[in-house]
């Protein structure tokens, strides 16, 4: 007999009058329905406590009435109570007996093997999945200042929990006062990939096109190192490091730049109860040749949801930009926002 053995309880009855017991290791015995046995928990559900978790190790011995089968058997049996900790199972093919703390795992009728279950958990975990999501920004006032705001994003995400395919499309208008104060066009991919539980890999690349800062077009690359720092259920940090090419065309001047940069990144996301989720970014990316020539962006914001089903949030945050050499006056653009947010697997 193998040293555990894994004994499957399949409970075909919710009535707790029957004669399922815990005998603990003070000599107390507590009645009601052994409902399941996993991790070295005993769970038993009685009509004076609900439902108790029984620590095995703290128990001598327990019993059920209600048919049983083994895993590697077909056959029905019931457990016994025999001597001090050990429990038999009685069936047409025998009378096996175990230790109790031997006796693993056990579930009802209706529900499955608890291993198989996580199994399944940890297959469907690792599967790529696609999640979509979109947000939209929408400001007015009229008055003494006419001022109309929009801003819309759309994320695809390819992922997995060790890869990550993300496409993003993005778009800002503003005015006030009949003039333009925003007017901004950006489209991005990327891809990440850990080949351990800290080192992976990235490559990205992003478009942008901002007629108030007189940028006909910006394509900034970078591919490098990642390492995730944190990897937690609530909370992931990931640093990046690597090395990219800009090229800017600006309309102001018919002038243009490119140059090999250094690419900077940190990426932080932690989820607090009911499901309120936080997301911080930032990146550094000077060129290799003047330092002084770089862009900085940050992004922090909070996702509130307001739906039962977690897919409607309201999202509130602050964003900066700051531009080492902008083409106009303004070096530092800080904006806070509040947006709408949609997102569905």
């Amino acid at each position: 007999m193998k040293s555990k053995i894994l004994i499957a309880i399949l409970l075909v009855s919710t009535n707790l009058t029957q004669a399922d017991f815990v005998i603990t290791n003070d000599g107390s015995k507590l009645t009601g329905k052994i409902t399941l046995i996993d991790k070295g928990i005993i769970h038993l559900e009685t009509s004076y406590a609900g439902i108790l978790e029984i620590k095995q190790e703290e128990t001598v011995s327990f019993q059920t009435d209600t048919p049983v089968a083994s895993t590697s058997k077909a056959t029905l049996s019931t457990v016994r109570s025999t001597s001090a900790g050990k429990v038999r199972t009685e069936s047409s093919n025998g009378i096996p007996e175990t230790h109790t703390a031997k006796v693993v795992a056990s579930w009802t009728s209706t529900s499955e093997d608890p291993e198989i279950v996580r199994l399944r958990a940890e297959q469907e975990a690792m599967q790529r999945k696609w999640k979509f999501r979109s947000t939209l920004d929408l400001l007015g006032k009229t008055g003494n200042t006419e001022k109309l705001n929009f801003g819309g994003k759309f994320e695809a995400k390819l992922e997995s929990p060790d890869d990550e395919l993300n496409f993003f499309a993005e778009y800002e208008q503003g005015q006030e006062n009949g003039n333009k104060t925003d007017d901004r066009l950006a489209g991005g991919t990327s891809y990440e990939a850990f080949f351990t539980k800290i080192f992976g890999w990235y490559v990205r690349t992003d478009l942008e096109a901002d007629k108030i800062d007189h940028i006909d077009l910006r394509s900034t690359s970078g591919a490098g190192f990642s390492y995730r720092l944190i990897n937690e259920e609530r909370q992931i940090l990931v640093f990046r490091s690597g090395l990219g090419y800009r090229y800017t065309a600006y309309d102001s001047d018919n002038r243009n730049e490119s140059s090999a940069t250094i690419d900077l990144g940190i990426k932080h996301t932690y989820t607090f109860r009911d499901n309120i989720h936080m997301e911080n970014s930032f990146s550094y990316v000077p060129s290799s040749e003047d330092f002084g020539l770089y862009t900085m962006v940050h992004d922090s914001g909070i996702e509130i949801p307001f739906d039962n089903g977690n897919n409607w949030k309201i999202r509130i945050g602050m964003k900066n930009e700051y531009e080492g050499e902008p083409a106009t006056t303004e070096a530092l653009d800080t904006s806070y926002y509040t947006k709408m947010v949609l997102s569905w697997d």
